[in-house]
């Protein structure tokens, strides 16, 4: 009897000790990726017309970042759709809450803006777009 509480202690701990890492990783890591990106961001990308503009608001950047794996792709949509690469269906300049509400936590520019040109495509207002990809991106 006294061998098997022996036994059972650490195999308990060691089981306990496992599912924590499972539960708090992934949170650890994300938070790794949306510091990687926001620091990529600031003072590096301008977030407006303004080219010397590149202080952001902090809460903008971590909305940008929120969610990603990818930390470069964020950062890499806003600049090309604010470089005029994509028209939102009433032109190619973006306010730049948009193009935050479109990359916002994005893994892949290229398909998020892509994403996009198709939902504009399609005649999807480009609200409607910009929720359409925001989901697809979250379903990836």
């Amino acid at each position: 009897m006294k061998l098997q509480h022996t036994l059972v202690r650490p195999l308990l701990f060691v089981c306990l000790s496992a599912v924590s890492v499972l539960l708090i990783a992934p949170s650890a890591m994300a938070n790794e990726h949306e510091q990687q990106c926001f620091e990529d961001i600031q003072g590096k990308l301008p977030w407006n017309d303004d080219n010397n503009n590149l202080n952001w608001d902090p809460e903008n950047i971590k909305q940008l970042c929120k969610g990603t794996t990818q930390p470069a792709e964020p950062r890499k949509c806003f600049s090309s759709i604010r470089s005029g690469h994509v028209n939102w269906g009433g032109g190619t300049d973006w306010e730049w809450k948009n193009i935050i509400n479109l990359c916002s936590g994005t893994n892949n520019a290229d398909k998020t803006a892509e994403c996009f040109k198709n939902g504009i495509s399609a005649k999807k207002d480009w609200r409607d777009a910009i929720l359409l990809c925001q989901r697809s991106e979250a379903n990836k």
